[in-house]
């Protein structure tokens, strides 16, 4: 195939198709012609701006700027793995259950140090230490707290996702033993400490509350 002309542009070079696109004049509602809109004809009956009429002719198409994207050698990053696996679950669970427990902490602890008790001997109050003696106990004890939920949330959370994995993968089947099962798992082990009984009534009650709520949302 021989080409008979080559549109050059102002550097001496063959212009691309993008730049012979743009270089044209883009149809504006001055030029309409249902043929430059490639659409059937449309009489225009009145000047409302919101006719059928008018409003065919102020969205005539007009040409977009061409931008790069991911071609078939250019494949997007998939993450998809930290959500399949069983140790991508957990560590999911452990750090959202941390955060939720450092929130929950910082709550808890404002909430009940916000008005220290008032300490009355003989019918005449105790000074008050100073404030900043204040603030540093109340920070205190709000740090502590955090800690404390943020440990436990996270365990629990941690615990859950990743034998709920286990377990679905070992039986196979997406039904709601799973959480429950895995809800027994964590509730054991969170009262392992205790001794065997509390273990046992820890299983049961987390199995139980597994059930309610996914129960309640209708996961399965």
């Amino acid at each position: 195939v021989h080409l008979t002309h080559v549109t050059m542009n102002g550097s001496g070079t063959p212009r691309s198709i993008y730049e012979m696109i743009m270089a044209g004049k883009p149809p504006t509602s001055s030029q309409y012609s249902y043929e430059k809109a490639m659409h059937r004809d449309v009489p225009l009956e009145d000047e409302n701006p919101l006719s059928l009429g008018m409003l065919t002719r102020t969205s005539l198409p007009y040409f977009q700027t061409w931008y790069p994207s991911a071609g078939p050698t250019e494949v997007p990053q998939d993450y998809g793995w930290l959500t399949n696996s069983c140790g991508g679950k957990a560590a999911i669970g452990v750090f959202g259950g941390g955060v939720m427990g450092l929130l929950m902490g910082v709550f808890l602890g404002a909430m009940s140090d916000a008005t220290p008790p008032v300490t009355v001997i003989g019918g005449k109050e105790v000074p008050q230490a100073p404030l900043k003696e204040q603030m540093k106990l109340t920070l205190r004890a709000t740090a502590e707290k955090s800690i404390f939920w943020c440990r436990n949330f996270a365990f629990i959370t941690g615990v859950f996702s990743g034998s709920e994995c286990l377990v679905e993968k070992y039986r196979g089947k997406h039904d709601i033993f799973n959480p429950v099962i895995s809800g027994c798992i964590t509730g054991a082990a969170l009262q392992a400490k205790q001794g065997p009984q509390a273990a046992a009534i820890g299983c049961g009650g987390f199995a139980a509350f597994s059930l309610v709520i996914d129960t309640f949302m209708g996961h399965y």
